[in-house]
């Protein structure tokens, strides 16, 4: 017995139907196209909020930064006056209270002084968008150094920004 094989015969009509049904400008959308159209927005809406959110986090950490840099002389003047006095000291102490050398102000900051460390604080008010950021800096290492709880919760202030 020899094998025929048969030839698969395409009918016009079939074919005028099929013409027919991809022109229709109302057929329905099948399954895989709408979970297609769904990812591509999905995909464009996470690019654009994501984005957003980028541009925006950037503009904190900038005013975070500025606000902090306005803080970095009145630093530097309250360690040149402990060193002052220091120097002046019949003892070579440096003073006990911070308000011996005088009073320093900021909007964003509050100072303080540890005599039993040496340590010059900075630490921050709500004002500077978190509460409890803590700058030191040691008197007798010469060392800055930053203390944040939260480092994850922004603004805080990054390593970089110290003097």
């Amino acid at each position: 017995m020899a094998d025929t094989k048969a030839t698969p015969t395409i009918n016009p009509q079939d074919n005028a139907t099929l013409n027919a049904r991809e022109a229709d400008p109302f057929r329905k959308v099948t399954l895989v196209e709408m979970i297609m159209i769904l990812m591509l927005t999905g995909l464009i809406l996470v690019f654009i909020f994501g984005l957003q959110q980028m541009k925006i986090d950037k503009q904190k950490e900038a005013e975070a930064q500025q606000k902090f840099e306005a803080v970095v002389p009145i630093l530097t003047d309250i360690i040149q006056k402990m060193e002052d006095y220091k120097k002046a000291d019949e003892f070579g102490d440096y003073p006990i209270d911070l308000g011996e050398i005088g009073t320093f102000k900021d909007e964003n900051f509050e100072f303080k002084y540890d005599p039993e460390n040496h340590f010059v604080q900075a630490v921050s008010k709500e004002s500077f968008g978190k509460a409890g950021v803590i700058v030191n800096y040691s008197l007798t290492n010469s060392v800055y150094e930053v203390i944040d709880d939260k480092p994850g919760e922004k603004p805080t202030v990054k390593d970089d920004w110290l003097p």
